[in-house]
């Protein structure tokens, strides 16, 4: 930080860019978090969140999104389309509506985070009296994602990264910035132990388990600062997720109504069209699965209307009595009880680690957010399960529901921005974090027979003598080792030069590999490690006298000579989904009158799966 304050934004804006709904909260240094809730479509009620979804007309253009779009023709789950291995597993199973392609999924996503982006500015414009007045384009605006844990690959963080662009965010002013920030795992735990009404002590353990539309991320997280203004914790194992939302609830939902409407073909007619589709995404359907548990709520049998279908309409068959179908408490369990299975086995994994490991501790707390996350039977089902068969590690663990559980993402994001504003960029609120990737460069190593058994062996140009066994991996950091965010890893570099060379770019190859740190390879040759970028670092307009002169001396037969080493570092900032790179020489990060270092993403490396 070269001792100087880090200048603030003149707001920041979260977005949680969710597979079923997404969420929008700003503030300013002197604003607390304000939720957009004034979303196109949403009537009186004051949504605070926005349908993911978007309906094309006939010719291919964007005819609707959010709120506005109507329930039977609409383009959805888009967003874990973005990823390659996601959507060939939908097609493999003839999942209906998943997008052609990944591209078609970016361009499903782009068009969507553009109407985001015009609505935020609308909004934001107006509540800051700058509508009509120049807007916000002088202004300072750091715009900051979350990403899914179970998003391992950098290439889908990188193809996020051109939508988020492409949409609007970050380029419309010279003070505008968007990045990618934690991972929705984090950001929960963040939340939790910024606003929580439990009293965390000092090394105190709490697992988070933020189960949304899409995903079910869990965070095992320890207190290491008890201070309630600037709060502080550290990630114990890497963050993690599995596939388990309340969009899973939504398309059983859908097979149980199609059955029944199947069994009477003669009474479709009567129906909407795509009557399965519009009961599921009705309010109704909505309340019942956020209400589903709660004492006063539950009863022996629902009754769920459906617009479109008569007041008047009953059938036996179909369970339909005066317009509403009907469903048994056990339909509805039958819904949540798989999902709730997944999730405990999720959990379960997550403390065997901690048991594996010898770790004394117990987990304390189970914190639960999201949509998902905040179903009062999810949360009864989950104690009911840890108190019936305890874990040696939570053996009077307390699952709670988080505050605001369905915003908790959006409002860790900006927490954590806050609390950074407040310690000059010291003090995050999670102060470091485990790697889930292992990270390495590609370098040459001195040749040892008993090491370098069928490598490629290269002789050293300026000392005929030594060889170096190319292709050969340093490991920056290994899966599981401590990240601190304010300490970059350094990876130094000597390149030789002849006397006169000019060359002032070298290129360096960054690999990862989702193996655990035991079993990483040591070299391209064996399997197991992937490509994922160049890093081109341009050290133009660094002079002949800044490099390091060498003598190599002449013998009976040869004459001596010497040569120059150009010595420089890449810091390497892993970021929670994301990697960062900076060149420094001579210590000092360097700049010249051009970018001193640019990165050129591999398009095959970087989509393998990572653990």
């Amino acid at each position: 930080m070269n001792g100087t304050t880090p200048s603030l934004p003149d707001i920041v804006v979260a977005v949680d860019f969710g597979t079923t709904y997404t969420g929008v909260a700003w503030m300013t240094p002197k604003t607390p978090i304000q939720v957009i809730s004034d979303w196109p479509g949403s009537g009186d009620r004051g949504e605070r969140k926005v349908p993911t979804a978007l309906i094309y007309h006939a010719n291919n253009t964007l005819s609707s999104w959010g709120f506005l779009c109507a329930d039977d023709t609409r383009r959805e789950f888009f967003k874990i389309f973005l990823e390659a291995e996601t959507l060939a597993g939908a097609r493999a199973q003839g999942i209906a509506g998943a997008p052609a392609s990944t591209l078609e999924a970016q361009r499903f996503a782009t068009e969507y985070l553009a109407q985001v982006y015009a609505h935020i500015k609308e909004s934001i414009e107006r509540e800051m009296g700058r509508r009509h007045t120049g807007g916000w384009t002088d202004m300072a605006v750091e715009f900051v994602f979350s990403v899914p844990t179970t998003w391992t690959s950098l290439g889908v963080v990188h193809t996020f990264k051109t939508v988020i662009r492409n949409a609007g965010f970050g380029v419309e002013g010279p003070r505008h910035s968007a990045e990618v920030d934690l991972t929705e795992a984090e950001a929960a735990a963040v939340a939790t132990l910024k606003t929580s009404a439990v009293r965390f002590d000092m090394g105190s353990l709490f697992l988070t388990v933020d189960a949304g539309g899409g995903t079910t991320d869990i965070a095992l997280m320890q207190v290491t600062s008890a201070d309630e203004q600037v709060p502080q914790m550290s990630s114990l194992h890497p963050v993690s997720g599995v596939g388990i939302g309340a969009s899973v609830i939504d398309r059983v939902f859908m097979k149980l109504v199609q059955a029944r409407v199947m069994a009477f073909p003669d009474v479709v007619a009567l129906l909407p069209p795509d009557y399965p589709v519009r009961l599921a995404r009705s309010h109704q359907f909505r309340t019942l699965k956020h209400k589903f548990g709660e004492r006063a709520y539950m009863q022996p049998v629902f009754r769920i209307p459906t617009e479109g279908v008569a007041h008047d309409f009953s059938h036996l068959g179909l369970g339909i009595e005066n317009g509403r179908m009907l469903f048994t408490m056990q339909e509805i369990q039958a819904l949540f009880d798989p999902q709730v299975e997944g999730i405990v086995k999720k959990i379960i994994e997550e403390l065997d680690w901690l048991r594996d490991t010898n770790h004394p501790q117990q987990v304390q707390h189970m914190v639960l957010s999201g949509g998902l996350g905040s179903s009062a039977y999810v949360r009864d089902q989950l104690q009911q399960r840890f108190l019936a068969i305890p874990h040696p590690n939570a053996s009077r663990v307390a699952v709670i529901p988080c505050n605001d559980p369905q915003l908790v993402v959006i409002r860790g994001l900006l927490l954590d921005r806050q609390q950074r504003w407040l310690t000059n960029n010291t003090k995050s609120i999670l102060a470091s974090r485990r790697a889930r990737t292992s990270y390495g460069v590609i370098v040459k190593k001195t040749y040892s027979p008993e090491v370098h058994i069928g490598e490629e062996i290269r002789v050293d140009m300026y000392d005929k003598k030594k060889k170096w066994a190319i292709d050969q991996i340093q490991w920056l950091i290994k899966k599981g080792d401590v990240v601190d965010p304010n300490a970059p890893l350094v990876k130094s570099f000597e390149i030789s030069l002849a006397e006169g060379e000019l060359t002032r770019s070298w290129d360096a190859t960054i690999v990862m590999s989702p193996n655990d740190a035991p079993f990483l390879p040591s070299s391209m040759r064996k399997p197991g490690a992937f490509k994922i970028c160049d890093v081109k670092s341009n050290l133009q307009g660094v002079r002949q006298e800044q490099l390091v002169l060498k003598h190599k001396r002449g013998t009976c037969f040869s004459r001596g000579y010497k040569f120059f080493v150009c010595q420089f570092d890449i810091r390497v900032i892993v970021a929670p989904a994301d990697l960062r790179f900076e060149l420094w020489f001579a210590g000092e990060k360097f700049s010249g009158n051009h970018e001193p270092i640019s990165v050129a993403w591999d398009q095959e490396g970087t989509y393998q799966k990572a653990g």
